[in-house]
């Protein structure tokens, strides 16, 4: 695996510098087991499927699709990897704290809820569990607004708690994008770098007191909690770049439903799934299932931007 550099070195002070120091850890660990071994850590087989695209079935459908339980990748004709499928990923101690780390953004995850096919169904208050104390879908970022968005929860004080408690977890995500494609994981890290220096020209103060603690690679999350996620394709992503979720709750068994492909992947709690979210129509197969889903949509702009969600 060749180590991909970042063009600008990350500003002192910021916590990406553990980010880095952990991908580097994980690239290393990743190349010595398969590549040089001796091998200290179990042997993982890692299942390849090749990519038959077909068109949008309904749920009954999905009910005849291939359930897919192990380790796997998805290349398409090209022998591109157009979805990693890694269970048990992040571990319960994690998975906990992630939950736990979002009652402080309770009363903004309600407020998010429309009518109806107001803004869109990240938003749409029918797919969300009508008997959840927790839920809603909210989008975080640095650089939100300057992506043309407009004005979302950024410079708020409990996000600025809940990126302090999510470092680890987002190290570790990011630490995983670097194994799996760690050209993207050295694009979102100077885009991130990139938008330090513009909000030092624009003396952009709000912007510069989240970026220094912001330590994952994308640099945007949505947060969408106790909620479905209907069939569809990323509109505003890139084909190359990669989609990573992630569900953590306790629920009933479940599947992330990859109809272009007659897949669908186990989705239990700890679960990482890495796709090409423009590329792949996907969805759960159970209505307003308890939990919440942290996925990374990567969008790119003319500065190659990348957000992040969690679903």
């Amino acid at each position: 695996m060749q180590h991909q550099e970042t063009k600008s070195p990350v500003p002192h002070g910021w916590w990406m510098h553990l980010t880095k120091k952990i991908a580097e850890y994980m690239q290393s660990q990743f190349c010595q087991e398969v590549f040089f071994g001796p091998r200290v850590l179990p042997d993982i087989t890692v299942v390849v499927h090749e990519m038959q695209c077909s068109k949008t079935q309904d749920t009954t459908a999905s009910l005849q699709y291939k359930e897919i339980m192990a380790t796997s990748v998805v290349l398409d004709e090209n022998g591109n990897i157009k979805l990693w499928y890694l269970p048990g990923a992040i571990d319960y101690t994690h998975q906990k704290n992630i939950w736990n780390s979002l009652h402080g953004m309770s009363v903004a995850l309600e407020d998010s809820l429309k009518p109806s096919c107001q803004h869109g169904w990240c938003n749409d208050q029918i797919l969300f569990h009508e008997m959840a104390d927790l839920r809603g879908s909210i989008d975080c970022s640095p650089g939100w607004y300057q992506q043309g968005h407009g004005v979302r929860y950024i410079f708020c004080i409990w996000l600025h708690q809940w990126v302090d408690q999510m470092s680890d977890v987002h190290a570790l995500l990011s630490g995983t994008l670097a194994v799996i494609h760690p050209q993207m994981f050295a694009a979102g890290q100077e885009a991130l770098i990139w938008l330090g220096m513009e909000a030092r020209t624009w003396e952009d103060t709000d912007m510069s007191s989240i970026l220094w603690i912001w330590n994952l690679v994308y640099n945007c999350t949505s947060v969408m909690v106790n909620c479905t996620t209907p069939y569809h394709t990323d509109i505003n992503g890139w084909e190359p770049w990669l989609d990573m979720l992630m569900m953590v709750g306790d629920y009933m068994p479940l599947d992330m439903v990859i109809p272009t492909l007659k897949l669908q992947f186990r989705y239990n709690p700890g679960t990482i799934i890495a796709i090409s979210g423009s590329a792949l129509e996907h969805g759960q197969n159970v209505h307003q299932s308890i939990g919440m889903l942290l996925c990374n949509l990567p969008h790119i702009s003319d500065l190659q931007l990348h957000s992040t969600a969690i679903v």
